[in-house]
C-alpha cells in the first residue's frame, strides 16, 4: 500500500444505506403526524394500524392504504419541513467509512426532493455522492431497481457491496440485488429478531457494528 493511501476495505468497495430508520430516526415525526391527524379526526384512528403495517413502503402509498382518497389532504402532515434526528454514532461511522475509501450511497422510498432536502438539513449529504429516491425508479423496494441503479452510478459490482437497511423490504431488495445485507435494528421497536437469519442477513444492533463488521471481514 502506498504511503497516504487509505487502508484496504477488504472484500467490499461500497456501502449503500436506507435513509429512514437507518440513518435518521424518522418514526417519531410520523408518530406525531398520525397523532395530530387522529386528534383532529377521530374517525381516522382505525387507519393508523394499516399505516404502520406498511412501514418502509413509499409514504404516499401508505397514506392511501390507511386513509383512501385523502392523500392530498393528509400528505402535508407527514412532509412538513423538520430536521430529522440522526441516530447516535452514524456521523462517526460515515466518517470512518470515508477514511477506508468506501463508496457510499443512499437508496430510499422518499421522493427525491424531500430526500435531498433532509440529507442537506442533517449534514449527511456530503458523505453520499449517489442518492436514489422514489422518482428515480419504476418500482420501489422490495424491487432491487433502486439499489442496482445506485451501484451502477457508484461503478461497483453487487458482489462487492453491502446494503444497510432497517426493514424487511430493504432485506428483500438487497438479496434480490445480489448484495450482502446487513439489517439495522437500532431504530426498530423491541424485541429485535434473533441472529443469525437463515437467509444470511447480518443483524446489527448499533451503528458502530457497521465498522466493527468491516474490520472482521478484512482480517
Amino acid at each position: 500500500m502506498e504511503a497516504g493511501s487509505p487502508p484496504s476495505p477488504g472484500p467490499f468497495e461500497a456501502l449503500v444505506f436506507d435513509y429512514d430508520g437507518t440513518l435518521v430516526a424518522s418514526r417519531p415525526a410520523d408518530e406525531t403526524a398520525v397523532a395530530e391527524l387522529v386528534a383532529a379526526d377521530p374517525t381516522a384512528a382505525p387507519g393508523a394500524a394499516t399505516f404502520w403495517r406498511h412501514d418502509g413502503e413509499p409514504l404516499a402509498s401508505r397514506i392511501e392504504l390507511a386513509w383512501p382518497g385523502r392523500l392530498s389532504e393528509i400528505l402535508a402532515l407527514f412532509e412538513r419541513q423538520t430536521t430529522p434526528v440522526i441516530f447516535p454514532g452514524i456521523a462517526r461511522v460515515l466518517g470512518e467509512l470515508a477514511r477506508l475509501g468506501l463508496r457510499l450511497g443512499v437508496v430510499s422510498s422518499r421522493r427525491v426532493a424531500q430526500l435531498e432536502q433532509s440529507l442537506q438539513a442533517t449534514g449527511l449529504h456530503r458523505h453520499f455522492p449517489v442518492v436514489i429516491g422514489l422518482d428515480d425508479v419504476g418500482e420501489p423496494k422490495p424491487s432491487p431497481e433502486g439499489l442496482l441503479l445506485a451501484l451502477r452510478r457508484l461503478d461497483v459490482d453487487p458482489s462487492r457491496a453491502v446494503y444497510v437497511g432497517d426493514n424487511e423490504l430493504d432485506v428483500e431488495a438487497g438479496h434480490r440485488a445480489g448484495v450482502t445485507v446487513w439489517r439495522a435494528l437500532w431504530g426498530l421497536p423491541r424485541p429485535h429478531p434473533a441472529d443469525p437469519r437463515p437467509d444470511g442477513t447480518v443483524l446489527l444492533r448499533r451503528p458502530g457494528e457497521v465498522t466493527e463488521r468491516l474490520a472482521e471481514v478484512r482480517r
